[in-house]
């Protein structure tokens, strides 16, 4: 396992080492004091509920040889003194970037990111990329996974970029400076924060203006429609229906097209059709996106059939499961309204027609003034049957709206501010279940069975 220079480590951070350093290698990092493995600098964060120098301790006894600290403290270990540890963090993941000579693709959007930057790694091979571990794309998420290039062999890297505030993508753009970008969508996410969709895609762009000078630009032709993304059309490649108009002059335009569900680029790859395991019309859209990508890495067309054929979604992001004659699709891991609107459709066709349908729907956070409007519309096409139910958790002003936009009858709906309310009706419902909202409402805890 290659070691880190600790003089590196201080050259990069502007920090000192207190009282010198010792010879105990430094293999890797960790800010969760439970997880430290021998050889591991334990970073001490100060921007979260808890103060990380109140574990410098633990990590110690647990295997730390190190810590990241922003104060020296009298313990028995190296400590590198800096002015901010998150600050630190990125400098460290941004100079192990600079040294990696590889291809690093950067994967941001409003929703599908994950999914998206799975299928990459499944097309572009295990063996060969480095890839974000489930959706660790924020401030200390991306150098955790920027700290995984040093020494390593592998020629490519997937790195995810996720935001909910102003200025958080310069932060990330700057530590992956990507060879490729990809863009999956433009949605009403984080709304509290960022303000409107030109906001989002303002924030979502500056992951291409901070990448390399050569770097590609991929993305829908929904998204190609903001005018941020307009400076960077001369290295932008659009994906666009078949039919689809694409506004402005990108540098190309590749049309995709979906027969029985499968996948189809004629343009990049001929007559091949591609089968990707999901009914979800958006998430098909991204994979499109990913063969994109792989095409521009120069993966065969023969290769990445056979690879995007392995790849399925994960338990709490649209798969679809069944226990006991019980159908369950999760999708659970966090909600907006374009990712409520194509989980409805996606599980609409994945499941019998001949069942009843439970619809348990969490509120959707971070949407600010907008949150009953968008909560609203997101369930305007759904279509009730007298058998089917429909469960509401979150605020009451939330499940209102989604109240006014369904047409459902009183009977058929069931409210509550948490979850566990609701056990009962869920455990006396035989059909198929539909499981979506934010996370913060952990909608997958009243299907442990199915979840585990």
């Amino acid at each position: 396992m290659v070691s880190f220079d600790p003089s590196e480590l201080a050259e990069w951070t502007g920090g000192r080492w207190l009282d010198g350093v010792r010879e105990a290698p430094i293999t890797g990092f960790c800010f969760d004091s439970r997880k430290i493995e021998r050889g591991d600098c334990f970073i001490a964060l100060t921007n979260g509920q808890r103060d990380g120098h109140e574990y410098v301790g633990s990590a110690l006894h647990d295997g730390a040889t190190a810590a990241l600290v922003e104060r020296p403290l009298e313990l028995a270990i190296p400590q590198l003194v800096v002015e901010d540890t998150l600050l630190a963090m990125e400098a460290i993941g941004g100079a192990v970037r600079r040294q990696f000579s590889g291809r690093v693709i950067g994967v941001t959007g409003s929703c599908g990111k994950t999914s998206t930057k799975e299928m990459l790694l499944e097309l572009l091979g295990e063996n060969d990329t480095l890839a974000t571990r489930g959706n660790w794309n924020n401030r200390i998420g991306v150098p955790m996974t920027l700290f995984g290039l040093h020494g390593t062999e592998k020629s490519t890297a997937v790195v995810e970029a996720g935001i909910n505030q102003p200025e958080e993508m310069s932060h990330l753009g700057r530590m992956i400076h990507a060879d490729v970008v990809l863009v999956t969508n433009i949605g009403a996410a984080h709304l509290e924060k960022l303000g409107t969709l030109e906001g989002v895609a303002r924030e979502k762009s500056l992951l291409m203006e901070y990448a390399s000078e050569a770097a590609e630009l991929i993305l829908p032709a929904s998204a190609f429609c903001y005018d941020t993304f307009a400076s960077f059309a001369d290295r932008t490649t659009v994906l666009a229906g078949l039919d689809e108009p694409v506004e402005g002059n990108p540098k190309r335009i590749v049309r995709y097209g979906i027969k029985d569900g499968k996948i189809q680029i004629n343009e990049l790859y001929g007559e091949t059709y591609f089968e990707v395991s999901t009914h979800s019309p958006g998430i098909r859209s991204n994979a499109a996106l990913t063969l994109v990508a792989a095409s521009i890495l120069g993966v065969p067309a023969d290769r990445a059939k056979k690879r995007l054929a392995k790849w399925v979604p994960i338990e709490d992001r649209g798969r679809l499961m069944v226990h006991d004659d019980q159908f369950c699709y999760i999708d659970c891991y966090n909600a907006n309204p374009a990712s409520m609107a194509d989980a409805l459709i996606a599980f609409s066709k994945a499941v019998p027609a001949t069942l009843a349908r439970c619809y348990v729907l969490g509120a959707m956070n971070e949407l600010g003034s907008e949150a009953e409007r968008l909560h609203a519309e997101s369930v305007e096409a759904l279509s009730l049957r007298a058998q089917d139910l429909v469960c509401l958790v979150g605020p009451a002003e939330l499940r209102a709206a989604y109240r006014k936009g369904m047409q459902a009858s009183a009977e058929q709906i069931h409210e509550a501010e948490s979850a566990d309310c609701l056990e009962s009706i869920i455990a006396s419902f035989r059909g198929a279940f539909f499981v979506k909202g934010s996370r913060a409402f952990a909608l997958e805890q009243l299907f442990p069975t199915i979840s585990e």
